[in-house]
């Protein structure tokens, strides 16, 4: 018995001599991890044996926390920002996914000098992951002319009496001048779009609302900032000209634009954004443009005439950018734009040679599927001005 107690005795002495090495170990092991990358380094093998004895904490990604995984670049997924991918998807420029790593023990290197992006574009709106769920269900259509198109792709919906030789329109140049800037107004500044991820607004009537971040006004301000990016001198009139009535809305969008270009000469467009509405025996729906794998709505442009009896002596001078703006369009990204409208109603277009209407998505499209409508419209109107 005696024997058997003191070798008891010793092994319990050489646990708590083999647990205070341990705790050495594992104290210097903190030490090097508080420190420098150059700093203080444990031997090889004693390094080894401290990690042996590591455990794995409940927060470690060791225990397979793929959210950790991610952020340390183990594994593939959404970057911090929650995007997949950079740069821009609809025009097949895709650039290579990149992942926040964990700050890693390197030697030092002479900075990399890189040439700053040239401010000629802006980018546009990449595939999401997970797409938005719309708040009401709206029927998916796109609309095409029919029959065979004018020359440059141009599809016209005439609703007058008027022939329109589109031919001889695309073969007119522009007289606009050097550096001709843009208006953009909205005459109904309320309407808005299906609501769907973070765009939840509150509706001041349906599919229409007051805040100026949800509706078509925000769609002008990405419009803008394209037109902007490629050099063009650009005025945005933010008013809601329909609140608090609907009624003599173009009353005072008219004279919101004419107070524009009394003080503005160089302003030659005008662009009266709206948001079309499509709806039918109880159902809803939305237009789409096929342009890559980015959910996009159409773009119609409205050209007036003097048919209605109202004063347009300048028609054909407007519907001559609307030609080139709608050829255009379907050379870049043929199903953008739906048929181009020629109507009997004036809609104050008589204040500019250069002045259309362009309904951008209807009420069925959420607001990033007209956001990435605008932008390649404003692309194309780009081209046109600047070619």
């Amino acid at each position: 018995m005696g024997g058997r107690r003191r070798g008891q005795r010793a092994g319990f002495g050489l646990v708590k001599r083999l647990a205070a090495v341990v705790g050495v170990c594992l104290a210097i092991r903190l030490v090097a991890d508080a420190v420098a990358p150059g700093g203080i380094r444990l031997p090889a093998a004693l390094g080894r044996a401290v990690m042996a004895l590591e455990l794995p904490s409940a927060g470690s990604d060791r225990t397979g926390n793929p959210s950790e995984r991610i952020l340390s670049g183990e594994l593939p997924g959404k970057g911090v920002t929650g995007e997949t991918k950079t740069g821009s998807q609809l025009t097949g420029g895709e650039q290579e996914t990149t992942f926040p790593v964990a700050a890693q023990p390197s030697e030092p290197t002479a900075p990399v000098e890189t040439a700053p992006a040239p401010e000629t574009s802006v980018p546009l709106p990449t595939a999401s992951a997970e797409p938005e769920v719309p708040l009401k269900d709206a029927i998916p259509t796109t609309i095409k002319g029919s029959g065979e198109a004018d020359a440059g792709g141009v599809y016209i919906k005439n609703k007058t009496n008027y022939t329109v030789d589109v031919a001889s329109l695309l073969a007119k140049p522009l007289d606009y001048g050097a550096n001709p800037a843009v208006l953009i107004v909205h005459t109904h500044a309320s309407e808005a779009y299906n609501p769907a991820g973070e765009d939840i607004y509150e509706e001041s009537d349906p599919s229409r609302t007051e805040d100026l971040r949800f509706n078509v006004v925000r769609v002008g301000d990405e419009l803008q900032k394209v037109l902007e990016a490629r050099g063009i001198t650009v005025y945005h009139d933010r008013q809601l000209h329909d609140y608090p009535s609907y009624n003599g809305a173009y009353n005072r969008s008219m004279a919101s634009v004419q107070t524009y270009l009394e003080a503005h000469s160089d302003i030659k467009v005008v662009i009266d954004l709206h948001r079309d509405a499509l709806e039918g025996d109880g159902k809803l729906y939305k237009t789409v443009a096929q342009v890559g794998d980015v959910p996009c709505a159409q773009v119609m442009l409205i050209c007036g005439t003097d048919q209605s009896g109202l004063a347009h002596p300048n028609w054909r001078e407007n519907m001559t950018l609307a030609v080139k703006l709608q050829s255009r369009m379907a050379q870049t990204y043929p199903t953008l734009a739906r048929p181009l409208k020629l109507s009997t109603s004036r809609y104050n277009q008589h204040v500019s040679p250069g002045a259309l209407i362009a309904e951008i998505g209807t009420n069925g499209n959420t607001l990033k599927e007209a956001i990435a409508a605008a932008q390649l419209f404003g692309r194309c109107l780009a081209d046109v001005l600047t070619g």
